[in-house]
């Protein structure tokens, strides 16, 4: 009698997941709401942005200052508040080319119709190549055509 029981709600739960699931994927699509490490220019183009720069303003893991571009969070969560947080700034790197102009102005001036993809490197996830001073909060490395 217990079979009957637990096997109608392994059932449910399995249905439970995937309805989960499907919900959580659909959402992750929706303009607006980037969440991937890399996001296609494919992607960008057809959420309607101009340039690299609209898209990452649109990137859950990145915060856009005046000045400059972060990842989101940071390093200092010493409970002092929002304010106090530290916020780790990544490298721009275009087409292998490190920026040492301000990246804001860079990302601006690249059409999307340019972009073959954007991949955000943390700061453990930097590759051997663009590993050097400056690159320490992670990388934005954009690929144009």
């Amino acid at each position: 009698m217990s079979r009957r029981i637990v096997r109608p709600s392994v059932i449910a739960a399995a249905v439970l997941c995937g309805v989960t699931l499907s919900a959580c994927a659909s959402a992750g699509s929706r303009s607006g709401s980037y969440t991937r490490l890399i996001v296609s220019g494919e992607q960008i183009r057809q959420d309607g942005y101009a340039t690299a720069y609209e898209a990452l303003t649109h990137h859950r893991e990145l915060v856009i200052f005046e000045d400059r571009i972060a990842f989101e969070g940071g390093d200092d969560r010493s409970g002092r508040g929002r304010d106090a947080l530290t916020y780790t700034v990544p490298m721009l790197v275009v087409n292998g080319n490190f920026n040492l102009n301000d990246a804001i102005t860079t990302l601006r001036g690249i059409r999307a119709s340019d972009v073959v993809q954007i991949r955000l490197y943390y700061a453990s996830m930097v590759p051997p190549e663009y590993r050097r001073p400056g690159a320490e909060g992670g990388v934005i490395e954009v690929i144009t055509i």
